[in-house]
């Protein structure tokens, strides 16, 4: 896509991946099935306006041409459920994920990708060697995850400089709730923990509690002709960032999803982003805790043509009104995209 932002346009590529998708029946009405996915960086993105999380790696964004988002094993039932194991997308995401449907902005208030990674760290995003069981009941679906990791992550501020600081993830655990309702409501409860611990300037915090709790409601499936409504809302401990890499001891999220698409092709859709530090400025961890300032908040505007099922047409823009931790324009700016969306 086409990106202008702040005086600054370019041609970003965050969205091209290849996977293969794997299985295969065994004994006793069990299937076996992998997926292996690869993103894919088709244009030169040297020094450029980072504006959304589907491209990101585990550690950020990267230098690479291809990176691997997912790679897992499983075997499946219907009537036992679904055993998985490898890179996948964490049970957090079953309800976070209704929002991640943006073509350009997005994504940045419902905890997913936190640390300015994929969220594979923390197990909420593209989890790193974690174990999933699911389980479907009626008009229910049951989730639970565990994710073996101890990984460090190296905190830099808002223009790359360094911060001296370090956070190491240790074991964490996932469970997701979801309940299709009548009338095509949908609703999902999802919580996700890990422990943290942090230090900066190579003085030790000690350990901390890294939650995650995310609830959404949506109506009628995502691509509906007609009205389709998605709602996030995020409660987080020790989950996030502000501008300056600092870490917010406690900071809530809204992200709304509302599209409406005509019998015509054309889709209209309105967005909201907003991720709230509510830290108290006593609770600091030495050069890593923030003061309760940062709220990253933008509204979005979006139109698609649907020329065919498999290709479409986007311009979508970005209205800006966060306040920043520091006094700076480079993250709080208006940013519109053009592009085109192929699959096959």
């Amino acid at each position: 896509y086409y990106l202008t932002a702040d005086g600054v346009s370019q041609v970003e590529d965050g969205f091209s991946r290849y996977y293969f998708d794997f299985s295969h029946k065994i004994k006793y009405d069990w299937q076996a099935f992998a997926k292996l996915e690869w993103g894919v960086q088709l244009s030169n993105t040297d020094d450029r306006i980072i504006v959304n999380h589907n491209g990101l790696t585990s550690t950020g964004p990267t230098s690479e041409s291809t990176w691997l988002r997912q790679g897992y094993v499983g075997v499946q039932h219907q009537k036992y459920g679904r055993f998985t194991l490898g890179k996948q997308w964490g049970v957090s995401y079953d309800v976070g994920g209704v929002t991640d449907v943006f073509e350009v902005f997005g994504a940045e208030a419902s905890g997913t990708f936190n640390f300015g990674t994929d969220g594979g760290f923390s197990g909420s995003g593209r989890a790193e060697q974690a174990i999933q069981y699911q389980l479907n009941y009626g008009q229910f679906s049951f989730a639970a995850q565990y994710q073996a990791s101890n990984e460090n992550l190296h905190v830099s501020g808002e223009n790359g400089e360094d911060l001296s600081a370090v956070l190491n993830f240790d074991d964490s655990y996932g469970l997701s709730v979801l309940y299709q309702a009548p009338y095509e409501l949908g609703f999902g409860l999802a919580y996700n923990t890990s422990e943290l611990s942090l230090s900066a300037n190579g003085q030790q915090t000690g350990s901390i509690d890294d939650e995650l709790i995310s609830a959404h409601v949506t109506y009628r499936p995502y691509g509906s002709v007609g009205l389709h409504l998605a709602l996030v809302l995020t409660d987080m401990k020790n989950h996030e960032i502000n501008d300056l890499g600092q870490v917010m001891e406690k900071s809530t999220g809204i992200e709304l999803f509302s599209a409406y698409r005509f019998d015509n092709d054309i889709s209209l859709i309105l967005g909201y982003n907003s991720l709230k530090d509510q830290s108290s400025p006593t609770v600091n961890y030495p050069g890593v805790g923030s003061d309760g300032d940062y709220h990253k908040e933008y509204f979005i505007l979006s139109a698609k043509y649907h020329w065919d099922d498999d290709f479409y047409l986007y311009i979508e823009s970005k209205l800006d009104r966060s306040n920043l931790a520091e006094e700076t324009t480079s993250l709080a700016e208006d940013a519109t995209g053009i592009g085109m969306m192929f699959t096959f």
